[in-house]
């Protein structure tokens, strides 16, 4: 046992994925009823999710503000997604640092970002987070040496970090449950074509601290015109078969949960609901532990697969009004567009007030640590 997690048997379970990869994939489900109209909160629920043949238990309620100048304390959807980034990326270097026997003292890591407004002073349509970027600030023992190879590790196979430099698109159907069964309808979207600004932005954060294990606490804020708003502190955690103690939602499922959020908030003025009841938003996304362990190099290391479902109780002769309106929807949210795109994420590592590590992540460039990674496994089982 080291930094409360005990990982002994990994590498039992890299010989498992290989014999048996239905047990390597991990698919997470949340749900969003659709607010109604005047409401400026949307409140998402976990749901079970599949970690290879089993069922996890998995009940937690996320809640999102969907204005940026509500009154409410709850972190909008944009600064979940940071969030969600930012615990990924902590908890990638716990287990990293872990593996190499190193024992940790504190590390946080806080991303942030710059959301585009539109003229109307909400987030601008079909606009993607721009300026991300995520530092660490870690106390422990490691050679700088160390510190530099974790961090470029986490780079390559930490799932989140990983959706925001490759283009991760999001699958989108509606179903329709009517009395002779239910139909399903699929989607086509894309971000609308972006509108000219006047460069305005909020200044997007979330800071996440390690707790001990894979638990954690994050705080997010807004900060507009000069004035800074601060979310309480929130949980992320794994489940107990995850190495986690089960406390909270993980970096998934949040960012699962921000996506539909936002989503939903966007369709639910929309006049295409009005004929249908029961509206909720299902978002569901895969991990392959296969990918991120590098047991397999052609799987994706980041959190993929991803799917919203919007079902509705009523007449499926509604179906394709209402997948027009969710289309319509999703060309105006900011996280599927920042999820189609591909990143560039500026890194940094501090320790002691010293910066250890500095520079710029691509997608082209963690693939060729993969390339690497790979080549020294083969080398390896050749002996």
């Amino acid at each position: 046992m080291r930094n409360g997690l005990n990982i002994t048997g990994v590498s039992e379970s890299v010989h498992e994925y290989r014999d048996n990869p239905e047990e390597a994939v991990s698919d997470f489900r949340v749900v969003t009823p659709l607010p109604a109209p005047g409401e400026d909160i949307a409140v998402s629920r976990t749901l079970a999710l599949r970690d290879g043949t089993y069922r996890i238990a998995r009940d937690f309620t996320l809640r999102h503000r969907l204005t940026l100048d509500g009154g409410s304390g709850d972190p909008t959807p944009a600064e979940s997604m940071l969030a969600a980034v930012a615990a990924c990326v902590l908890t990638t270097k716990i287990n990293g640092f872990t593996s190499r026997g190193v024992s940790l003292n504190s590390l946080r890591t806080t991303a942030r970002a710059r959301l585009p407004l539109g003229a109307d002073g909400a987030p601008a349509p079909g606009a993607v987070l721009d300026a991300l970027s995520w530092s660490t600030d870690i106390d422990c023992d490691a050679p700088t040496a160390t510190l530099r190879s974790i961090n470029e590790l986490v780079g390559a196979f930490s799932p989140n970090h990983q959706s925001a430099l490759d283009s991760s698109p999001v699958e989108v159907t509606v179903t329709v449950h009517g009395p002779g069964g239910s139909e399903v309808f699929p989607v086509e979207w894309a971000p609308a074509s972006p509108a000219e600004t006047d460069g305005r932005a909020v200044a997007a954060e979330a800071d996440v601290v390690w707790e001990d294990g894979s638990e954690s606490a994050y705080t997010t804020s807004l900060t507009a015109d000069g004035e800074t708003r601060t979310t309480d502190p929130l949980v992320v955690d794994q489940a107990k078969q995850m190495l986690g103690i089960d406390k909270g939602p993980n970096s998934q499922e949040i960012l699962l949960a921000a996506l539909t959020a936002e989503v939903a908030g966007l369709l639910r003025r929309d006049p295409a609901l009005i004929p249908v009841t029961g509206a909720r938003l299902y978002g569901s996304g895969r991990l392959d532990t296969r990918g991120m362990l590098n047991v397999v190099r052609e799987v994706p290391s980041r959190f993929h697969d991803l799917r919203l479902d919007l079902a509705v109780d009523g007449d499926p002769a509604h179906g394709r009004a209402l997948a027009a309106a969710l289309g319509a929807a999703l060309s105006r949210a900011v996280l599927p567009a920042t999820l189609l795109a591909r990143l560039t994420v500026a890194v940094e590592m501090t320790r002691d007030g010293r910066q250890e590590v500095s520079g710029l992540t691509t997608l082209a460039q963690t693939e060729a640590v993969r390339d690497e990674v790979t080549r020294r496994q083969l080398v390896a089982e050749q002996g």
